[in-house]
């Protein structure tokens, strides 16, 4: 395998390792491609230890946790050939950069932390995603500045390539979208795409839930009764198992999942078909079906599962779900973007 073929990896605001679970789809689809990922950075505790149960190093050991990001001193880090993360777009606090007014990033002084980083090590790759509005509205004036510090840096006069793309249109029925970015050194080859193809797929929510799900999820009568009125719903009576949506108060009528977010943010709800007595029937989504709506690859039946949940809560587990990656699209990305380079 040529020197080229090999890329280290760093993966900050790992999370569960959406970055890292990608790159294995990515040696599946190309397996003249090799990495290891040197370190991650993740300051949550649950998400590292996430984090730790599912990645290994090439002896079996935990990869090390550079912990914050922003207490990462760059010249302590081992070279690495491409940066990963989903960086949060947050208000400026004391946990940030401590430039007060003066931070350029302002609101996206993590994404300042990453620039520091790539400053001092001069990764050949960034591969970045935020939601859809990074580039306008409130926070142009942070993405106006990350083309100006990648200029700056040597990835070219264009230096980053962007996408929208939407996790229903890569074989997920889960209506996802995000904004995906890539840089390389030197600037990227003329035509570049950052959008693989769509994929053509009948597959809904209801291919993707447990055949058995546990019986603590389902709401109560009462509860049903309380979310109709609440939400001014005639009936939850469905003729295939929909989403409802919460926050929006109706039913997803296409067959498609709503977007999975953490707990504190979580308006999803499925509703089954009703039983021969006709009682509607509702419920909240089980651990499984979130994970299997993020991309893994988990069997109805439960005999199979991607990702091991090392033993976290029910709450614990819809945060790594709602604030990580879809696994399928990373690893889709990925190959679209390397089968361009290499």
């Amino acid at each position: 395998m040529s020197k080229r073929n090999f890329i280290r990896v760093f993966e900050g605001f790992a999370g569960y390792g959406g970055g890292s679970f990608g790159l294995k789809r990515l040696k599946e689809k190309m397996p003249n491609i090799d990495y290891e990922v040197i370190g991650y950075s993740e300051f949550d505790r649950y998400a590292a230890a996430l984090f730790d149960a599912n990645h290994k190093d090439k002896n079996g050991r935990p990869l090390k946790n550079w912990g914050d990001i922003t207490q990462i001193v760059p010249e302590e880090l081992p070279d690495f050939d491409m940066f990963m993360g989903g960086f949060p777009c947050q208000p400026f606090s004391s946990a940030g950069m401590q430039m007060g007014t003066k931070d350029p990033y302002g609101r996206g002084a993590m994404l300042g932390h990453i620039i520091r980083i790539c400053k001092v090590k001069k990764p050949k790759y960034l591969f970045l995603e935020n939601v859809k509005g990074f580039t306008h509205g409130k926070f142009q004036p942070i993405h106006d500045q990350l083309i100006k510090d990648l200029r700056e840096m040597g990835y070219g006069e264009n230096p980053l390539a962007k996408a929208v793309l939407n996790s229903k249109d890569y074989g997920i029925p889960q209506n996802r979208e995000r904004l995906w970015m890539f840089a390389q050194m030197g600037g990227l080859p003329e035509g570049f795409s950052m959008k693989p193809r769509i994929i053509e797929s009948d597959v809904r929510m209801a291919d993707f839930l447990d055949f058995e799900p546990d019986k603590s999820l389902y709401l109560s009568d009462a509860q049903i009764e309380h979310l109709k009125e609440k939400h001014h719903i005639d009936s939850f009576v469905v003729e295939t198992p929909l989403c409802f949506d919460v926050y929006n108060k109706k039913i997803k009528r296409d067959g498609y999942s709503i977007t999975i977010t953490q707990p504190e943010h979580n308006s999803l709800r499925v509703i089954e078909v009703p039983k021969a007595d006709g009682k509607e029937i509702v419920r909240k989504m089980s651990v499984h079906e979130q994970f299997r709506l993020m991309g893994f690859r988990i069997s109805r039946d439960l005999k199979e599962c991607e990702i091991n949940f090392a033993g976290h809560s029910y709450s614990q587990l819809s945060k790594r779900a709602g604030n990580g990656w879809d696994v399928n699209l990373v690893g889709i990305l990925l190959n679209h973007i390397f089968s361009q380079l290499l």
